[in-house]
């Protein structure tokens, strides 16, 4: 048996959420039986059509860890239990290590910075957290080189206990129905080109740059259309933006949005666009949406910070803009706009890369072999 055990799971969207399904789903599809400790309450619709047992915890979240942690125990004393990946070292705070091959993820977001806390006394107590959580486990599997560097940095983790293994992602296959390829279709019919940015709208991931830009080019290219989905903390001020600027002819947005529509934009889209900057502790720490659009052979912009160095080749699958240089992102927009062979030519090397690189069927076996 293999255990997950993950605070972020289906239904819940985003991308550690589709990391952590998509592991116990090809788990699942190669013969292993797999057993998934989630949060939240139980979803009738989710287990009919899952091939993984599930059993989710919920209610105040430090008791939640507590019993999902004593539950995990007492699986491992009743089965074989061949590894244990957690999503974060939140989820196995309070597990007992002993006797157990545990492999724990992490993604940039959850490692302190010391140098932007608020006081020395807050980075020491967070970081103690999560050194007693490391202790003992058998591997860190961090997402990028970003990342395994900031571990080594900020916590001083021995490198020889870290492993980097980037994202799988797959591209949604389920049936795309008539009504959303139709309303697609009327959201871009007669412009161009198409710019997407799918991610949660939060500052960090930059959207204002974009914005900015498409008011800059918009003289050069009247029918931009950019396609903006996700919700978060962060609407409502680029709506404002949007409005100030005069553009709502030229920015749409979409709201949440389901697998089948976000593969149904990107097919539809020219270019993928995110470009996040770095604000306190919150960090991109790799990008799998880069990876996502890189599927259908998008080409893509992002921008230097965090792990993205990791997700887009600069020059072969897409293009790398200075971190919050408005100039430089405006720069790299146009120049893709102009330049359809170069766009084209990112976007196949892109999905070249992404098949051989990323692809489920292949990164799970990364996932196993980490465990040996």
């Amino acid at each position: 048996m293999i255990i997950i055990t993950t605070q972020c799971f289906s239904p819940k969207i985003g991308g550690i959420e589709a990391l952590m399904t998509g592991m116990a789903e090809n788990l699942a599809a190669i013969g292993k039986e797999v057993l998934v400790l989630a949060d939240g309450k139980e979803n009738l619709d989710l287990r009919s059509k899952i091939q993984y047992s599930i059993k989710r915890f919920y209610g105040w979240k430090p008791i939640r860890r507590i019993r999902k942690a004593k539950y995990l125990d007492k699986i491992c004393k009743e089965k074989n239990v061949e590894a244990i990946y957690a999503d974060s070292w939140k989820s196995i705070e309070y597990v007992n290590k002993k006797n157990k091959k545990i492999l724990v993820l992490a993604h940039g977001t959850e490692i302190p910075k010391q140098y932007w806390s608020i006081t020395l006394d807050i980075f020491r107590f967070k970081k103690n957290r999560i050194l007693r959580s490391y202790k003992d486990v058998y591997k860190i599997i961090a997402n990028s080189n970003y990342t395994r560097d900031l571990m080594q940095a900020s916590l001083r983790i021995n490198p020889k206990k870290i492993e980097i293994i980037h994202p799988g992602v797959d591209v949604y296959k389920d049936f795309i129905s008539e009504e959303e390829k139709r309303y697609i279709k009327e959201l871009i019919y007669k412009k161009g080109p198409v710019i997407s940015t799918l991610a949660r709208v939060e500052k960090r991931k930059g959207h204002e740059y974009v914005i900015f830009a498409i008011k800059e080019l918009i003289n050069k290219f009247p029918d931009i259309v950019y396609l903006i989905a996700g919700k978060g903390p962060y609407l409502e001020t680029i709506k404002n933006l949007v409005k100030k600027l005069e553009l709502e002819n030229n920015i749409i947005f979409l709201g949440w949005i389901t697998e089948p529509e976000k593969s149904l934009i990107l097919k539809n889209s020219d270019i993928f666009i995110m470009t996040p900057v770095l604000i306190g502790e919150s960090v991109e720490g790799f990008g799998m949406a880069f990876i996502d659009a890189a599927f259908h052979g998008i080409a893509t912009i992002g921008s230097n910070s965090g792990g993205i160095g990791d997700a887009i080749i600069d020059g072969q699958t897409g293009l790398l803009c200075q971190s919050g240089d408005q100039a430089s992102i405006t720069l790299n927009l146009n120049k893709l706009i102009e330049d359809k062979p170069l766009r084209y030519q990112l976007g196949e090397n892109g999905k070249k890369i992404a098949i051989e690189k990323y692809s489920w069927d292949k990164k799970i076996f990364e996932y196993l072999d980490a465990a040996k």
